[in-house]
């Protein structure tokens, strides 16, 4: 598997001038995600992890030129074309994590700080993201011009990863039957937040919940003595609350789910 993985990164062509390098693309690269998988964060905790482990991995990472510095790391990620890398772990993320089945794949816009200072609002550079929680790695990114328009590209970026047996978590901006639909068609599993941006399903789905009430799990969080958060959720069989005609807007949807959440004190 050590092999297969390093192979992967191989397979990314040298952009740098041959004969005047001391460390290969694929080390350097392979390092970076090692670390990224260990809770790294920047180029030098790159060079950490290659002085505690690299030792401890002779098949899987060859750094015979000696510890890279942050500046080698810094040099050779800043000049990296993302596309090269992007796809490489788009086609060979689901070898590098294992399996994806079970595990959480969040899919969430966010506006890049600092790419556009001067922009106010929903203007500026964002990218939706598809970040498998587990293993702490992006398998898929979208740049989008103006988060008004994230709708448009999430359908897209669910196609060019593979999800199946997966669980795709959004936020309220992506409960649309488009997203939905395509989960399903790729063999995954969705978990879509509903809020009143969707008025008539969030009324439905609210006069639902309102006239069978049921039993609920809750729990107590207490930050201090200051505040404390009494949550609830709720789960319910959509087949035995909602219409036939709104159910069969959605496909495979299976189950409804309601959380609150209610605070005492201040904090």
């Amino acid at each position: 598997m050590s092999q297969s993985i390093r192979h992967f990164f191989l397979q990314i062509e040298d952009f740098r001038q041959q004969g005047k390098c001391s460390y290969r693309l694929a080390d350097l690269l392979l390092t970076g995600l090692c670390t990224l998988l260990s809770n790294g964060q920047d180029y030098e905790d790159m060079v950490i992890f290659a002085q505690t482990r690299a030792p401890q991995l002779p098949e899987l990472i060859y750094l015979s030129g000696g510890i890279p510095s942050h500046d080698t790391f810094n040099r050779v990620f800043q000049l990296l074309e993302p596309d090269r890398l992007r796809s490489c772990l788009e086609q060979h993320g689901k070898a590098i994590l294992d399996l994806l089945a079970q595990k959480q794949i969040c899919l969430d816009g966010k506006k890049l700080r600092g790419a556009a200072p001067r922009s106010k609002g929903t203007d500026g550079l964002w990218i939706v993201n598809a970040w498998v929680a587990e293993n702490r790695l992006c398998i898929g990114q979208q740049r989008i011009e103006g988060k008004s328009n994230e709708i448009d590209v999430l359908v897209p970026l669910i196609q060019r990863i593979d999800i199946e047996e997966a669980i795709i978590t959004i936020d309220a901006i992506g409960c649309q039957t488009a997203v939905a639909q395509q989960i399903i068609k790729q063999r995954g599993h969705y978990l879509l937040a509903l809020k009143s941006n969707q008025e008539t399903l969030w009324e439905e789905v609210h006069c639902a919940f309102k006239a069978n009430a049921g039993r609920s799990a809750e729990e107590d969080w207490c930050y201090d003595r200051a505040r404390c958060d009494q949550r609830r959720c709720r789960i319910r069989v959509a087949a035995q609350l909602m219409d036939n005609c709104v159910i069969d807007q959605w496909t495979g949807w299976e189950n409804i789910v309601q959380t609150t959440r209610q605070r005492t004190g201040t904090g």
